[in-house]
């Protein structure tokens, strides 16, 4: 079993302070999760047993509450000035903005890079992705004048560190393009949003979730522009990437699932739109609290059209 890939399918932790881990065993088929899984790992720090890394990938695999509570637990056990803190603090906020409480994110946020501008350079690239985090949690505050002040911080620093492209690079490019669709200046999104593609497809694995999103998003700037069959595309593209690459009850799947049921609303086909919505409601269901505004606005939608 030395170097099988395997998917987390369940994570639970027990009256025992004992976590309890559920995953299936890939099959030898299963070529891109190898490919991803090395790519997580490095990004993760490598092959080093750090128990912080647990925590983020079980952020990145969607089990936000089971990451929470890792999170907080790890910080008790934490020695003070451990540069591990900071990184607490920003898995914290990191899943407080996955869930919706967006207040909650923005002061973990702040407390990381707090501590980080005490102990980095002002040009240290976690300072950069502290920002950009800073900048996804007013982003979804709806404050896009301060998410866009953060993101472009975080970008002048990034490009500083690395010359050229990098993922983190795209990143940036990425969150300034979901912006500037927000305030409808969709040439400059799609600029974005391509050049940001172009470096991940250079430097991620095939069917990396990265990947997936800039579809994603490119698929949103058609939607809004009315070009449907574009739309479908890169939205499609991306459904096939996410289901490849992680697990099936993840919200991003969810995410992608509504926007094709929004573009077949839009050109009124009604019944193949609230297919989609029942489908994305599913996972949202599962992998969302109740209150969350994506889980409140999926049942308005599917009330609406049932």
């Amino acid at each position: 079993m030395l170097g099988s890939i395997f998917q987390i399918v369940d994570v639970r932790d027990d009256d025992n302070r004992v976590w309890i881990i559920r995953m299936t065993l890939c099959s030898a088929d299963d070529h891109h999760l190898k490919t991803i899984f090395e790519h997580m790992k490095n990004e993760h720090g490598g092959g080093e047993k750090n128990l912080l890394s647990f925590g983020n990938v079980l952020a990145d695999m969607g089990k936000f509450d089971e990451a929470e509570k890792y999170y907080h637990r790890l910080l008790k056990h934490l020695p003070p000035y451990d540069p591990d803190i900071a990184r607490c603090y920003h898995g914290l906020g990191n899943v407080t903005d996955e869930k919706g409480d967006y207040d909650s994110s923005l002061e973990w946020h702040k407390k990381s890079l707090e501590l980080r501008t005490k102990a980095l350079k002002l040009d240290h690239p976690h300072l950069a992705t502290s920002y950009i985090s800073i900048g996804c949690a007013y982003f979804n505050k709806e404050d896009y004048e301060q998410a866009l002040e953060s993101y472009n911080t975080a970008f002048d620093i990034i490009k500083k560190a690395f010359d050229g492209s990098h993922p983190d690079i795209a990143m940036c490019l990425n969150n300034i393009g979901c912006v500037y669709e927000r305030q409808k200046n969709y040439f400059k999104a799609l600029q974005c949003h391509q050049k940001a593609s172009e470096i991940r497809l250079e430097y991620l694995p095939e069917h990396h979730p990265d990947i997936g999103q800039s579809h994603h998003n490119i698929g949103n700037i058609h939607r809004s522009l009315g070009q449907y069959e574009p739309a479908f595309k890169h939205y499609n593209e991306s459904l096939t990437i996410k289901i490849n690459s992680l697990p099936s009850e993840h919200r991003d799947i969810a995410l992608t699932l509504e926007n094709i049921a929004n573009v077949y609303k839009d050109k009124g086909e009604l019944q193949e739109a609230l297919s989609y919505y029942k489908r994305a409601e599913t996972i949202y269901d599962h992998s969302l609290p109740s209150n969350h505004p994506s889980v409140i606005q999926i049942k308005e939608y599917i009330e609406y059209l049932s």
